[in-house]
């Protein structure tokens, strides 16, 4: 594909926390489908996203020397990088081969505002798709995984959640968003009043897994390529965990040791590796006054997003039903 003229067909917008990872994985399977090998790339954020104000861990989690990374063919899959500069965002695609649909992964374009706009600058014909899950349960699986990698320290999720919703700076990267990430109605009418229905597609998170292949068939008929194709969907990606050694963890990720394993370790063998540092045994679960605390944040934005989408959710997530 000539990279001068490169424009991305479909756009996986979020959520964190909602299975994009899982959904990156499996679409890389489809013979007409061209994913780039950065799963997020946040250009279309990036307006809205100031790299100075960074989480030192998050700096840590998307520093990729491009240059390098370019110059060697890119030789593996990375997790998340910004990339900002046009012409890089090009070169991702330049790969794909003629009558693939190609597509972009990035959570990112969810929360940040002007994602929409410059989405739709690029392709106003552009398909989007986003699985919406539980904003109760997001919030506390985002909580576990900061806890497995080192990210909080803070035992009390109630504290954590108003610990960083009184945050001073505020944004993507620069705290952990537990609360804003969740407010979906908010964040979806930009795409709603961009985008025709016809060209959005909410996939509902706890459907998507209990039956992953329908969710897969529904959004290959969506984005134009064949749902006939049989997806390898076993394997579970992301599952909560949490440090056996919580001292040892702590200084590898500190130090950027997990991100340098995961960049030098291939995929295949980066699940033996979690084995050794991380056990989903005896995980925590929410507490009912949590529960609470959370359904009262979110109820409002739960009856905007069901009329937004046109769907009663309630039955699925059924902290929410009156």
């Amino acid at each position: 594909m000539n990279p001068e003229r490169h424009t991305t067909d479909f756009f996986v917008i979020g959520v964190v926390k909602g299975g994009t990872t899982s959904l990156y994985d499996y679409l890389n399977q489809h013979p007409e489908l061209y994913l780039p090998p950065i799963k997020e790339i946040n250009h279309f954020a990036r307006t809205d996203i100031d790299e100075s104000k960074f989480l030192p861990e998050y700096a840590t989690d998307v520093s990729i020397d491009l240059e390098r990374y370019f110059k060697n063919g890119m030789p593996e899959m990375v997790h998340i990088a910004h990339i900002n500069d046009p012409n890089d965002y090009k070169k991702l695609y330049s790969p794909a081969q003629a009558g693939q649909k190609t597509g972009d992964i990035s959570n990112s374009y969810m929360i940040c505002p002007s994602a929409a706009s410059a989405i739709h600058a690029h392709n106003p014909s552009a398909k989007i798709i986003v699985i919406l899950r539980n904003p109760i349960n997001r919030a506390w699986s985002q909580y576990l995984m900061n806890l497995r990698e080192s990210k909080t320290e803070t035992k009390d999720f109630i504290e954590e959640l108003e610990n960083d919703s009184r945050a001073v700076n505020q944004g993507w990267g620069v705290n952990h968003q537990y609360l804003e990430l969740g407010n979906y109605s908010k964040q979806l009418k930009l795409y709603y009043d961009l985008f025709s229905a016809e060209q959005i597609l909410p996939i509902i998170f706890e459907e998507y897994v209990k039956q992953p292949t329908i969710a897969l068939r529904k959004i290959c008929q969506f984005i134009g390529v064949s749902p006939e194709f049989e997806f390898d969907t076993s394997g579970k990606k992301n599952a909560a965990s949490l440090p056996r050694n919580k001292t040892l963890n702590s200084l590898l990720v500190k130090s950027g040791a997990i991100k340098l394993a995961k960049d030098l370790v291939p995929r295949k063998l980066r699940q033996n590796l979690s084995g050794v540092l991380y056990s989903s045994k005896n995980l925590p679960s929410l507490a009912t006054e949590e529960i609470s605390y959370l359904r009262g944040y979110y109820l409002s934005e739960i009856n905007g997003l069901c009329s937004l989408i046109n769907r009663d959710l309630t039955s699925i997530w059924q902290e929410f039903k009156s």
